[in-house]
């Protein structure tokens, strides 16, 4: 399990436990963000060839998970990407269950 905060911190995932691979798949709990209706809730990134880091600017990041009136609480991601970080709209932490 794996808490993102808000501002967009980079995170690494790691081996998840569900598929015994790399990325694949988690449960994400939205918390406080169930009343967000509009916006990015979530951002990913594949691991760059060189494996730093991508940087918060990089033109890499695509949209995981985007907010609506009625997103449930929690939400199931069929493939996670290398790095995740929490977008814009996102008010409160969220927490990705399935990974590690």
């Amino acid at each position: 399990m794996k808490t993102l905060p808000t501002g967009g911190t980079i995170v690494k995932l790691n081996k998840t436990p569900l598929l015994g691979g790399w990325g694949r798949e988690g449960l994400a709990n939205l918390g406080g963000n169930t009343a967000v209706t509009s916006g990015v809730l979530l951002q990913g990134h594949e691991a760059p060839a060189d494996g730093s880091t991508p940087a918060a600017g990089s033109s890499g990041w695509f949209t995981v998970l985007s907010a609506s009136a009625n997103l449930a609480p929690v939400v199931e991601i069929a493939d996670l990407p290398d790095f995740i970080r929490t977008g814009t709209a996102a008010t409160a932490p969220i927490t990705l269950e399935g990974v590690q």
